[in-house]
């Protein structure tokens, strides 16, 4: 018998808390149990903590069942959230009791809900912002959960290479070689990098560092990803053609979500209510969050590769096309993304010039990049970023791109979406740069 799952909002536990409540009919096996692990993954990645299991109507528990509903408490529990077993019909009351799983897995008769379990919020909530403590508040259509601003202290970065030069390169051997640069714990960056010590224009591809942990595509269709862990005494390196590299942890940290019923939170939207939040030009910003959609690009080619009328920066569409592999769509939904980047107020002068783009139709402008990894939930609000960042590194990294906003009426991509997620951030200073500047071109 297959299994059939039956959503119910809103229905009230003990404490009057909302609660979503999912109704399961069939078999809870090896087979059938995927469903289960979804339907709640789902109800998770859209920002519901408190999850109620009606087993009323479950014929029969297997050992694999038995493993999907301990998988489903503790993605919960991972992610701040419970998921219960609130009513259990007599072959699942039995299984439990025999395998001594009632007590981690029923609901008590008392359960307190660890969060609202709802997504609509109200701008009421901000009331605490008078104090210096971490507040909820909404700006836009954002949520920010725990939101601590990262006060007067800022950090400082360093942009690595000539990036013009960098990405119209007229043959190989011509790149500046740049030497080793090691990326311990405290440090971040993000730019065109290699792992190894052959020539950069052969290796050069898109690069994000966060937390002693280097993720790296290299410049060819298809590439598979590689790592470098700080482990111990071991501390990665890189080698940059182009980039942005800043050292020291951002302060400033906030969980969040769509305000309201907005499904997803965009990129340049999350990055301009940051940048007014923090009252400056400039800004770092790291961000780890369940994807709706990534939209970005690729490089595919060697830098040895490019000439002065065939390189990635062509205005010929069919040579771009060459270079550069663009997502026709928004990709890697139901993943879970590591953003790293910088975001400005406009095109700054100085070096950071030829490093930022404007992020969106009248928006800041910045770079990010983002390594996407297999789904991992978050917890609602802060969480500790070098503990997220091991968490992710510990599964297999599946894309590296550099983010992009895609604007074209009909046809574009559109914007980056983020389901819900973590951001740390905090005022850069970039040495010779200047972000009071032009207009947005």
């Amino acid at each position: 018998m297959d299994i059939s799952i039956e959503r119910r909002e809103n229905a009230p536990d003990a404490s009057g808390d909302a609660v979503v409540e999912l109704a399961v009919k069939g078999r809870i096996d090896a087979e059938t149990g995927v469903e289960l692990e979804h339907a709640v993954a789902e109800e998770l990645r859209h920002g519901h903590h408190a999850i109620r299991l009606d087993c009323t109507n479950v014929s029969f528990l297997s050992s694999a069942g038995i493993r999907v509903l301990f998988n489903v408490h503790r993605a919960a529990k991972t992610a701040g959230a419970w998921c219960l077993i609130g009513a259990a019909s007599e072959p699942v009351a039995r299984v439990l009791e025999l395998t001594r799983l009632a007590p981690m897995l029923r609901e008590p008769q008392l359960q307190a809900s660890p969060g609202t379990g709802s997504r609509g919020h109200s701008p009421s909530v901000d009331a605490a912002a008078a104090g210096n403590g971490p507040t909820d508040v909404c700006v836009g259509r954002i949520f920010f959960v725990g939101l601590e601003r990262p006060g007067s202290g800022g950090l400082a970065g360093e942009v690595v290479g000539a990036f013009d030069a960098a990405l119209l390169g007229s043959a190989a051997g011509r790149l500046v070689e740049t030497p080793s640069r090691p990326v311990p714990r405290h440090a971040f960056g993000l730019g065109l990098a290699g792992l190894a010590d052959d020539s950069l224009a052969s290796i050069a591809g898109e690069m994000l560092a966060a937390c002693g942990a280097v993720f790296h595509r290299a410049p060819q269709p298809f590439a598979a990803i590689d790592y470098s862990l700080g482990e111990g005494s071991l501390v990665p390196t890189v080698r940059l053609a182009s980039g942005l590299i800043w050292e020291g942890l951002p302060r400033g940290r906030a969980g969040f979500e769509p305000a309201d019923d907005e499904p997803a939170v965009r990129f340049d939207e999350l990055a301009a209510a940051l940048l007014e939040r923090s009252q400056t030009d400039c800004l770092a910003l790291v961000v780890v969050a369940e994807v709706h959609g990534i939209v970005g690009v690729e490089l595919i080619r060697p830098l040895a590769e490019a000439t002065a009328t065939d390189n990635p920066r062509s205005r010929d569409p069919a040579v771009t096309s060459r270079w550069l592999s663009f997502s026709r769509e928004p990709v890697h939904a139901r993943h879970t993304a590591l953003i790293v980047g910088v975001v400005t107020r406009g095109n700054p002068a100085g070096t950071l010039a030829q490093f930022v783009r404007p992020l969106g139709a009248g928006g800041p402008s910045g770079h990010a990049h983002a390594a996407i990894f297999p789904l991992r939930p978050l917890k609602r609000g802060t969480v500790d970023l070098a503990a997220t960042v091991a968490d992710l590194a510990a599964s297999e990294p599946l894309a590296v791109m550099h983010l992009l906003g895609d604007p074209q009426p009909v046809l574009g991509s559109g914007q980056s979406e983020l389901v819900r997620g973590c951001c740390w951030f905090a005022p850069l200073s970039v040495a010779g740069s200047s972000s009071s500047v032009g207009d947005d071109a």
